[in-house]
């Protein structure tokens, strides 16, 4: 019988799932003590920032109210975050989810501030669309590896993936929560987004490249065909982390 891998629970993932936790008891312990709910103050607002509470774009990810999110963002950030960090190292891994967390929050935001008067957003809250980008760069490292979809039905990563994105955007159009669901969609698009730029920047294919080698294409024609080539010209660096595959 083949047993399921489990990746052990890094530094950071378990930093992070400690604070988030920690913060969802005591918000906990404040609602049911006081009616004092956390996630209106560190949760994300238009409201809460034009008051003051810039720290929210800090806080939000950690701050939640609901045990099965927390439980089921703990589980995806310790074996699908775990492995990726394993992969991409601490230093991109930790770029990854700031990028995923915090370009989300922005986007949220502004939504939030010029839509506001025809939509009643709630706050912004919760590491479900960050762990969305971390569950959609797996499925595009690992596309062809066997996950198991609520615990019954194995399917490729791939496709797993895009089952969570159709779910999201089910609930984005039809469900009462769709603020959240919007929120997710645009973190899992932030993050493919990212992993896609990092990918050919790997492959000497950003912005910069592109536009270094559109310069040495022009420089080439002005000085002729004759062209001193190096033997160390454009391959890949060894130590450069596997984005996309």
């Amino acid at each position: 019988m083949q047993q399921m891998y489990v990746p052990p629970l890094s530094k950071i993932n378990k930093s992070i799932i400690i604070a988030y936790v920690s913060v969802f008891l005591l918000n906990t312990i404040l609602t049911m003590s006081a009616g004092i709910q956390l996630i209106k103050y560190l949760g994300l607002s238009a409201v809460g920032i034009k008051s003051g509470l810039i720290f929210q774009f800090v806080t939000f990810p950690l701050v939640d109210a609901n045990l099965m999110s927390v439980v089921f963002n703990c589980l995806i950030l310790w074996f699908i975050g775990s492995e990726l960090e394993l992969k991409w190292g601490k230093k991109f891994y930790l770029k990854f989810l700031a990028f995923s967390a915090y370009s989300c929050g922005l986007i949220y935001f502004l939504l939030t501030l010029f839509a506001g008067e025809l939509v009643n957003f709630l706050p912004l809250s919760g590491l479900t669309g960050v762990n969305l980008a971390l569950l959609v760069a797996y499925g595009i490292i690992y596309s062809e590896r066997t996950m198991i979809f609520m615990f019954l039905f194995p399917m490729k990563a791939k496709y797993f993936c895009l089952l969570l994105a159709a779910m999201e955007l089910f609930l984005a159009l039809t469900s009462t929560a769709f603020n959240s669901a919007w929120a997710h969609i645009i973190s899992m698009a932030t993050g493919y987004g990212y992993l896609k730029y990092q990918s050919l920047r790997a492959r000497g294919l950003g912005v910069s490249q592109i536009m270094k080698n559109h310069r040495d294409h022009q420089a080439k024609r002005k000085r002729g065909n004759l062209r001193i080539v190096k033997d160390d010209e454009q391959k890949p660096d060894p130590k450069e982390p596997r984005f996309w595959q």
